[in-house]
């Protein structure tokens, strides 16, 4: 399954691409309305999903414009967007309007009202310790809840934005030692006791000892 994501804004390009880390999908991207359309034709994705403002075309006469394309009109379209804008999006042909900022279960139920997408079930699993984060260029600390090998819950009454990038450092008890995994992390979550958070470029060595400490451990 092929999902096109276009928005201008790099953030929430990363944002959108942390939501479907777990998804069995290409991902496509585009940051202006003529681009998506160009991408559209070339690859036929399964579903849109793009923003209102962007330039050169914008979100809403880019989906007027998909409509109308004897090869594209049947492409379901999901205008996600800060505006208010959703009458005039569902009258140029979108199929739902997502308001920003808009979190991973709101985001993936919008998809999976429209297409079949298969999303992955991760295995979580508990972790008595403490993680060491930098938010908005100050140095904090939560308790982590649980840990998979694509996020992370943080117990904290710290606010955080959805979206907002923060840098994690936290151990995971392995081979009867300790090892300190680092990584970049994306907020995709909010709960009434902290926030889950989606690892963003996470380095491939990482990636194995996470692997490795969750699969030797019960959820």
């Amino acid at each position: 399954m092929k999902l096109l994501i276009v928005d201008d804004m790099r953030s929430f390009l990363d944002l959108e691409q942390t939501f479907l880390r777990r998804a069995d999908c290409q991902l496509l991207t585009a940051s202006t309305g003529l681009e998506a359309i160009k991408v559209a034709e070339q690859s036929h994705p399964d579903i849109i999903l793009l923003d209102i403002e962007m330039p050169e075309l914008n979100g809403i006469e880019a989906t007027r414009i998909l409509q109308k394309h004897p090869k594209l009109k049947e492409i379901p379209v999901i205008v996600v967007s800060s505006t208010t804008r959703k009458d005039e999006a569902l009258r140029a042909g979108a199929k739902d309007f997502l308001q920003k900022p808009v979190d991973e279960a709101t985001y993936l139920s919008a998809i999976l009202k429209h297409v079949p997408l298969k999303i992955r079930k991760d295995k979580r699993v508990r972790l008595l310790a403490q993680c060491e984060y930098s938010h908005d260029n100050v140095k904090k600390t939560a308790r982590i809840k649980d840990v998979s090998t694509t996020g992370i819950f943080l117990v904290t009454g710290n606010p955080m934005d959805i979206g907002s990038k923060v840098d994690l450092f936290f151990p995971i008890p392995l081979n009867g030692g300790k090892k300190e995994i680092r990584t970049e992390a994306i907020v995709v979550r909010k709960a009434l006791d902290g926030y889950g958070l989606g690892f963003f470029q996470m380095s491939e060595g990482a990636k194995l000892y996470l692997e490795e400490f969750v699969e030797a451990h019960p959820e």
